[in-house]
Order: C-alpha cells, then structure tokens, then sequence
C-alpha cells in the first residue's frame, strides 16, 4: 500500500474515532458540536457557516491529509505520532482481555509519550477551540453595544457602562490571542515548529488538577469551591473601579505575555521544550501568578460582601493552581534543560519573594 494512504487511514483511525464519537454522544454533541457542524460540511450540505470545534477538527483533519497528498515526503510510518499511539492501544487492550492484567504493560518511551499526548489532545484541543469561539463571540457582540451606547450618550470613561465595555473588549480580546494560541499548540506539532513533545506529565494528580479549572469538569469543581470574582468587579467608586480595572487587565495582559512567549509550545501537561523567554525571564509560572492576582483583584467586592467564604474558594483556587505549578516542575525537572533554568529563574511566581 502506498505510504500515504496508510498515513491517512492511520490518522484517519486513530483521530477520526475520537471525533465520530465525540460527534455523535449527546452531551459531547451539544458540548462542541458535531463534526457535519464545521465549515466545510455545512458549506457544502447547509448553505450556512456554523463554527463549533469538533466541525473546526474535523477541518483541520481533512486539510491534513490534504497537507500528506501534496507535500508530505519521506514518509516512515513506523516514526509518526498516529503509530506510536495505535501501537500503544493495541499493547493495553492486549495487556486487558488476552492476558488478562496477569503481566506487567511494556510501552516504549515513543508509545507512552504519544498516547498521554493524544490524550491530552482529546480533552483539550475542543475545549479551547471553545473557548476561543465564545471569546471572539463575546468581542464581536461588543462593538453594537458599543455603538449603540456612544449613538444615545458622550463618552465619559467614568461612567460603570463604558467603562465596563472597554475593560470587557480589552479582556475578551486578550483571551481571544491566549485561546488562538493555545488551540494552535493543541492542534498542530511538528519538528518544523519546534514544537515536539519531549514527555508528558505521568502522574494522576498532574492531570486532576489540570482538568478540574477546564470544561467540563469545572462546572463541578465550580459547585465545590464556589465562584468569588468577575471579570470586571464593583467597588462602589467610578474612579475605583477604573483604578482596579487597570490593575486587573495589567495582569491580563502579563498573562497573555505568557502565552505569546510560549508560542506553538503552548499546552497543558506537556513538555515541548523549555521557554525562557518574555515573562518566564523574571519567574517560572508567570501565567499562574498574573490570572490568580486578577481574580483577587476583582474578588474584593465579594469577599466586601461574602466575607470568610470569599477569601476560602479564593483560597481554594489559588492552592489549586499551586498544585498544578508543583506537579508541572516536578514534571519537567526530569529535563536537564529545565533544571539549568531553575538555577538562572530562582522564582516561582513573585521575583525575590516566592
């Protein structure tokens, strides 16, 4: 069989799966649509763009094997990710009904890495891909209020509409680069991009407290811990919340610093190459530190009116986010790459505090 077809049926085995299931359970399907939901199906079936993420994969999937057919050379299958990650199910589900648990798993370093990356592909490319739709949904939907408010009343930035405008376009537009960025990394890796995933965090906990800040296992985190900021806070002030406003998108936009710095390496749990760039220049989680600072910032009306348990869910996930820093550097201290930057960036989140 010629080398291509097989790298397209592979792929289209090991990623088109995932996306037909994904497509067709209803929750996942209401969750992130269906694959006849991207622009190409609808284009050609519904005469109407609808832009969903499991449509937007099913997409990209197709230009990829578009991408096999035209320029791909060279091809070794037995080196491609999709092998790696067939190799790896057929050993466990070998390991699970033929020998029945009764021996130890064997997975290469290549089939164990690929198969925690595919997984880590799975459960995040729709979720960011959702996020970064509702993102540039909530942009757009901004601008016709926008307009509408300056048709009917001057600009005066004091006021808690305009002003609650501008700060919400600024944050939803910050979000929109961090979410485009991150669904690139999700979605795309190649040696070309400098993107390779060196390993993948392996331990449970790593992964818990990962998935529990994402769709859709927030919700219930969410119910747990509770919810005590905003995006945009009242302080009873006009110049107050201006003041605060500020400092919130300042730390926002050191956010996005992060991910920007991070480029195609963008992801969770993986280690695609150590980022010393940008803000990872001053301390080693810089994105953690600036996202848990705004949500204090803009939790102080709560905790104003909620009290003890405002400051404990805030609490909560910040010890979150600590956790995920914790597992992330034991994680990547297994590279010699990461360990020289620890000696060079000797802080976590404050430079010379912690």
């Amino acid at each position: 069989m010629n080398k291509k077809i097989k790298l397209i049926l592979l792929s289209l085995l090991v990623y088109g799966i995932p996306i037909f299931i994904f497509s067709i359970i209803p929750y996942t399907k209401n969750l992130w649509g269906g694959f006849e939901s991207s622009f190409i199906f609808n284009f050609l079936f519904y005469g109407k763009k609808i832009f969903l993420p499991m449509g937007i994969i099913t997409d990209f999937l197709l230009f990829y094997f578009l991408y096999i057919i035209l320029f791909k050379k060279n091809i070794d299958i037995e080196k491609e990710r999709a092998y790696f990650i067939l190799s790896a199910i057929k050993k466990i589900s070998a390991w699970i009904f033929k020998d029945k648990l009764n021996k130890d798993l064997f997975l290469s370093k290549e089939e164990k890495t690929s198969l925690l990356f595919f997984l880590v592909k799975i459960y995040f490319t729709p979720v960011m891909l959702n996020f970064l739709i509702n993102n540039l949904h909530s942009l757009i939907n901004l601008f016709p209020i926008f307009k509408s408010y300056l048709l009917t009343k001057p600009f005066i930035f004091s006021e808690n509409k305009i002003t609650g405008i501008v700060f919400q376009t600024i944050l939803y537009a910050i979000l929109a680069l961090d979410t485009l960025i991150f669904s690139f990394g999700y979605l795309f890796e190649s040696s070309g991009l400098k993107n390779k995933v060196r390993s993948v965090e392996p331990t449970v906990l790593g992964w818990m407290v990962a998935i529990i800040c994402y769709p859709p296992i927030n919700s219930l985190s969410g119910n747990i811990l509770g919810w005590y900021t905003s995006d945009f806070g009242e302080f009873g002030n006009p110049n107050l919340n201006i003041t605060m406003g500020i400092v919130s998108i300042l730390f926002f936009v050191i956010y996005v610093w992060a991910s920007v710095a991070l480029g195609t390496k963008a992801s969770n749990l993986t280690n695609r190459g150590i980022v010393s760039t940008g803000p990872y220049k001053f301390i080693r989680h810089p994105a953690y530190a600036a996202k848990n600072l705004s949500w204090w910032i803009m939790g102080i009306p709560f905790i104003m009116e909620f009290g003890f348990i405002a400051v404990l869910s805030l609490s909560l996930w910040t010890f979150i986010y600590y956790l995920r820093a914790l597992t992330e550097e034991k994680h990547l201290l297994q590279d010699p790459d990461y360990i020289e930057y620890c000696k060079k960036v000797k802080y976590m989140f404050l430079p010379g505090i912690f």
